[in-house]
């Protein structure tokens, strides 16, 4: 590394440091937290990364209409009579109890017709050129606000140039938590003092990028905001009358933001699942809610790319055919005779990826792993997966720095997040907000199948426009 580079590194670092782009310090060895209150920069690509104009549009252009499917689908009987009954059978201990959850609250009637969605659409570029949607984030879509302080690094340390695109992520979102709230207020005025509840994992390594939002929110917008885990949500008073979820201090839940819910392992027991209940069956407006939850599956995902099935749910054929050139190729598993699919993906286990109802990293199956799995799993478990094709994603030369080093030197791959924001109303035309806000570039190196950086796969980066 020449002295030029050892210069940038420890401006770039010191820069994180400076503005907060941090993370929960993990040991090493274990990538188990080091401590609650332990920070180090978060993991970076020392230079912004070259990415084709055109692939950046057409993933921008793909983000209000995908705001409207998600909506629309997701009040859709298509849903849960469809789309996800598979899954829910071959995965009953969490997909199929998320259904449960929103077959009881449609039973019981919603109690909020007014839902938020935080949503970020996730391509990787296909043979140097093509966008192809990894996966769809209906439910806390995360590094907003330091991918928004990484692009200003990038263009501080680099020299900004039109090349690269300005990043709103942080506040636009802070803007969509902002009007919910506000909407809540207008509904509910003789309420007492509502404010946001953000779900949060305990010892939550990513605990930075929410604090940003916390502290935007407040600065910007007068908005209070209180942190709480699903087990905690569960000991909160629930006034049965009037459906409001009692904080405490005479705080009302009047949003709840999910950055956690999405994984298995953050319902340990009864308790949680019944703080998530709580939740959706209180009047406060949920980002996501459990429908919009749902179709974020990777089942629907698939489901979605069925003949004529996105035409129902875009706003034109225009629309649906946009969104359609994303897809890669997507194949349902555990339904109809699905044997010859299964061959397909053995006969060629490199060229797929083996896809559980799962969000955060670290849940794919590829190569060995892939051909394992098939092999042993019964018909109705492989209900609970997908099988993806295998995107092919040209590689570039990446400098990757952690802990201010530079850690890999040498070929990677990226993928690029783009966050939309969706505030509406069931059943009625009504839109408060519809807007694409940012977005987020992660590069890893090009052999590390897996992504997400708080999983410790991927590295923060900013796209250069080329």
């Amino acid at each position: 590394m020449s002295r030029n580079q050892k210069d940038l590194v420890a401006q770039a670092s010191s820069w994180c440091a400076s503005y907060g782009v941090l993370t929960g310090a993990r040991d090493l060895t274990t990538r188990l937290p080091i401590g609650d209150l332990i920070f180090e920069p978060a993991p970076f690509s020392l230079y912004p990364t070259n990415f084709p104009k055109d692939a950046f549009d057409q993933a921008y252009k793909m983000g209000k209409p995908f705001n409207h499917v998600v909506h629309s689908g997701s009040q859709s009987n298509w849903l849960l009579e469809e789309a996800i009954t598979t899954a829910s059978q071959g995965d009953p201990t969490f997909t199929g109890k998320l259904v449960e959850l929103a077959k009881d609250v449609l039973n019981k009637g919603r109690t909020q017709k007014v839902v938020l969605g935080l949503l970020r659409s996730d391509y990787m570029l296909h043979n140097e050129g093509t966008p192809l949607q990894v996966e769809l984030n209906t439910i806390a879509s995360s590094f907003g606000c330091l991918s928004s302080k990484i692009s200003k690094m990038h263009k501080e340390l680099h020299g900004e140039d039109e090349s690269m695109p300005v990043n709103n992520a942080a506040e636009g979102i802070s803007k969509g938590i902002a009007l919910a709230l506000q909407e809540y207020q207008k509904q509910f005025p003789k309420s007492t003092q509502a404010v946001v509840v953000m779900v949060v994992q305990p010892g939550e390594t990513n605990s930075i990028d929410q604090r940003d939002l916390q502290f935007l929110l407040n600065a910007k917008y007068g908005v209070k905001l209180v942190r709480k885990t699903l087990a905690e949500l569960a000991e909160c008073d629930y006034h049965a009358d009037a459906k409001e979820l009692d904080l405490g201090n005479g705080d009302i839940a009047g949003v709840v933001y999910y950055r956690a819910g999405y994984t298995p392992d953050d319902y340990l027991s009864d308790k949680e699942w019944q703080g998530r209940s709580i939740v959706e069956h209180s009047t406060a407006i949920k980002c996501p809610d459990v429908f919009y939850h749902i179709f974020g599956a990777k089942k629907v995902q698939q489901a979605l790319a069925g003949e004529g099935v996105l035409e129902k749910f875009a706003r034109s054929d225009i629309e649906a055919e946009l969104i359609r050139s994303s897809f890669a190729g997507l194949y349902a598993l555990g339904e109809g005779d699905d044997q010859s699919t299964v061959d397909m993906a053995l006969r060629d286990p490199h060229s797929y990826v083996l896809k559980p109802q799962r969000e955060g990293g670290g849940n794919n199956l590829y190569d060995d792993e892939l051909v394992e799995a098939l092999k042993s799993m019964s018909y109705q478990q492989r209900g609970g997966y997908i099988l993806m094709q295998k995107i092919q994603a040209s590689s570039s030369e990446g400098h990757l720095v952690r802990r201010g080093k530079i850690v890999y030197n040498g070929e990677c791959v990226c993928e690029l997040g783009v966050f939309g924001i969706s505030l509406r109303e069931y059943d009625s035309d009504r839109i408060l907000m519809d807007e694409v806000v940012g977005h987020i570039l992660r590069t890893k190196p090009s052999k590390t199948n897996e992504g997400g950086v708080a999983a410790g796969y991927a590295y923060l980066s900013s796209p250069k426009l080329i």
